[in-house]
């Protein structure tokens, strides 16, 4: 069975961060997080409110020599939306995680040829009754080519999502 494409998946939730940035007064609560693996460095996007409290945090952290530095949260968003500008994207079902990060994300990004994405996203938006939220880990690719070959060289066929839309224990599109 092939991967499942999530092109969509990524476009709607790419319009949602962007709703929130553009209107954070008509959120009741959120919390963003996000990981973006690519060119052997790490970088991490937070913000959050909670209680009419909002905070925000971005760093990148280099896997060569370990360093880390804080990054302004619009240069970090930008290298965000960057990747969810690409062509295709596959997710993974989060089965087959390895100990070490290093390890780990040379696996994901197939020795840093491409980068991947983890979010968590949560909201309330005023009046709503009820949140929304998405889990999800995918990896950026040029087009379906890509696709084609990134799935080609998955270590476990069950690493990569092949059915959408995608809930598990671990991870999940909308709910």
């Amino acid at each position: 069975m092939a991967a499942a494409f999530c092109r969509d998946y990524i476009a709607d939730l790419k319009a949602r961060i962007d709703d929130l940035h553009a209107s954070t007064e008509r959120y009741q609560t959120y919390e963003l997080t996000m990981e973006l693996l690519a060119q052997k460095n790490l970088v991490s996007y937070s913000e959050k409110k909670l209680k009419g409290q909002a905070e925000g945090l971005s760093y990148r952290r280099d896997f060569t020599t370990g360093r880390a530095v804080q990054m302004q949260q619009q240069d970090a968003y930008a290298l965000f939306s960057g990747f969810f500008n690409l062509g295709q994207f596959l997710a993974f079902t989060g089965q087959g995680r390895e100990k070490d990060a290093k390890q780990f994300a040379e696996l994901l990004t197939d020795n840093w040829q491409y980068p991947t994405c983890a979010i968590y996203f949560i909201y309330r938006k005023k009046g709503q009754p009820k949140t929304a939220s998405t889990r999800m880990h995918v990896v950026g690719l040029n087009g379906e080519a890509d696709a084609a070959a990134y799935e080609r060289k998955a270590i476990r066929a069950d690493s990569v999502v092949q059915q959408r839309p995608f809930s598990s224990a671990v991870f999940w599109e909308w709910k």
